[in-house]
């Protein structure tokens, strides 16, 4: 099998990760209290757009600025927002209107911007500033903004740790498990190829602050590492469960199967994906960095690399699903299904929490690519199964 190493060569330069201040403390919960508001879709009505304004600097609106989270049907604003996505759609009656994702590190709401053109829309840049004026509103038990005025704004100023969602878990307490996951393998080719990998000091940052994912599953500030602890927990059971599997390049494998992740994502506002992501991949990017650091050890076995490399290839499960092999060890089948599972469960509970902090109570979601379906949230009063 010929080395990644030898195919390419030189080293990828990552770009330098985004500052941004730290997080402040926050209570340890469970994921089970996680609140995140909804993304609904909803139907054009007839409102009135004020015409499009010259760029401005970014100016803190006087009136106290209103987290997404706590804005409440009825409630008329006049602040900052991140721009999530913006796009011109056309309504039944033939006019044109904004559809629009607003952010803030409480969480996203759709925008919707009545008889507007290209013109307004020129102010929606994604993972863009934004001055807005609106109000909110209800539709089908659902929050959504309507905007009467909207300009847009430089990022000098804007503090862009208030507009980036962050894992309800602190960041330093997840390190500090990551390390103590790292010293239980008792693989000594595995613990150094990992602790090479984790001991460089751009590596871990984004490791460490970076998300797992655009939308839904761990998406936030924190999330990557929030991921790869989550679904390290599932991997120790089943190892334990079924002695034959070799728990180290399990654990291994579930560790660094995202890892290229930290190049795919921009860890800034509206966690972009970088061009490098575009065109390589985390499945491919993983690996070449995994590679990267077996040929700086010099010493590492190649039965072992080929093995780990195999999981990163792997575990998305299918090629359809965009990895490159098929997995074909007892490590990299647990691998493939433990991370889906992690990321599907959390998926689902992220979906509710957004529609319930939005106001949507109903029993049933909207329609959710993650099941091709609708999902069943159950009532908020509904006990739990008796056993």
């Amino acid at each position: 099998m010929a080395r990644l190493g030898e195919l390419f060569p030189e080293e990828l330069q990552p770009a330098a990760a985004p500052g941004s201040p730290a997080p402040q403390a926050k209570p340890v919960l469970t994921p089970l209290n996680q609140a995140r508001p909804a993304l609904t879709p909803l139907n054009p009505q007839q409102g009135k757009a004020a015409a499009p304004q010259p760029k401005a600097p970014a100016v803190v609106a006087k009136r106290e600025r209103s987290n997404i989270a706590d804005m409440a049907s009825g409630k008329e604003f006049d602040q900052i927002f991140l721009v999530g996505e913006a796009s011109l759609r056309v309504a039944k009656n033939g006019s044109k209107y904004i559809q629009a994702i607003f952010c803030d590190k409480t969480g996203q709401i759709p925008v919707r911007q009545w008889d507007c053109t290209e013109n307004e829309l020129a102010a929606y840049k994604n993972t863009g500033f934004v001055k807005a004026r609106g109000r909110v509103e209800t539709f089908k038990n659902a929050s959504q903004i309507v905007v009467f005025a909207v300009q847009e704004l430089d990022a000098d100023g804007i503090n862009a740790a208030d507009f980036m969602p962050v894992s309800v878990r602190p960041l330093d307490e997840m390190e500090k498990e990551f390390d103590a996951l790292l010293e239980t393998l008792n693989d000594d080719d595995y613990k150094r190829l990992l602790k090479s990998i984790f001991s460089e000091p751009n590596t871990r940052q984004k490791f460490v602050r970076g998300p797992a994912a655009t939308n839904l599953h761990h998406a936030w500030v924190g999330g990557l590492i929030e991921h790869v602890l989550s679904a390290a927990k599932t991997a120790e059971a089943i190892a334990a469960q079924r002695p034959f599997l070799n728990r180290d390049l399990l654990l291994a494998g579930t560790i660094l199967h995202d890892v290229g992740k930290i190049e795919e994502l921009d860890a800034g506002p509206g966690f972009p994906y970088t061009d490098t992501g575009r065109l390589c991949g985390h499945i491919v990017l993983g690996a070449l960095l995994v590679e990267r650091h077996v040929i700086k050890l010099g010493d590492i076995p190649s039965k072992k690399r080929d093995l780990l490399i195999h999981m990163i290839l792997s575990h998305h499960g299918e090629l359809e699903y965009g990895s490159p092999v098929l997995p074909m060890t007892g490590e990299a089948v647990a691998l493939h299904h433990l991370e889906c599972l992690d990321a599907k469960v959390q998926g689902i509970q992220t979906i509710i929490e957004k529609e319930r902090t939005a106001g949507n109570d109903g029993t049933w979601s909207e329609f959710s690519r993650m099941v091709e379906g609708r999902i069943y949230k159950k009532a908020k009063e509904e006990p739990p199964a008796a056993i």
